[in-house]
């Protein structure tokens, strides 16, 4: 089986870090699945879902916040502002922080605040869908 190095790794502390098969990423165009000898490449990662195949047939998934990934000679690097499993979710949190990211962008606000705004917003729905796609 083609494996590849990999390394995830948020602000606070190393996700993952081992071989895998497979990973695939939240991308501003859609997910990207990076497979062994892929291509080397840099990729800008939005909030949202990761999902990871390792060596020994393990499936992980989590949440992430922004952030990006870089793939150089069958190696890739993931660094993302925060990286969470969708068990580890505290929903009550996680719908409080829907409910301010949404009244944020009903705010008038800066560009800079409105991008800010946007960027938790997109954290936050992708920490509800986690949890409702795992019925938690």
């Amino acid at each position: 089986m083609n494996t590849f190095g990999m390394n995830v790794v948020a602000s606070d502390k190393t996700f993952y870090q081992g071989r895998g098969v497979s990973i695939t990423l939240p991308a501003k165009d859609g997910g990207i699945t990076i497979l062994a000898h892929h291509a080397d490449m840099m990729v800008a990662i939005v909030p949202g879902e990761i999902k990871i195949e390792t060596e020994g047939g393990e499936k992980m998934t989590a949440v992430c916040g922004g952030g990006f990934a870089q793939v150089i000679n069958n190696r890739v690097t993931v660094l993302v502002e925060s990286i969470e499993r969708p068990e580890d979710i505290d929903v009550k949190r996680a719908q409080e922080a829907l409910e301010r990211a949404q009244e944020q962008l009903r705010q008038k606000q800066s560009l800079q605040e409105y991008y800010i705004s946007k960027q938790a917003l997109s954290r936050a729905m992708a920490r509800m869908k986690a949890t409702r796609d795992r019925g938690i």
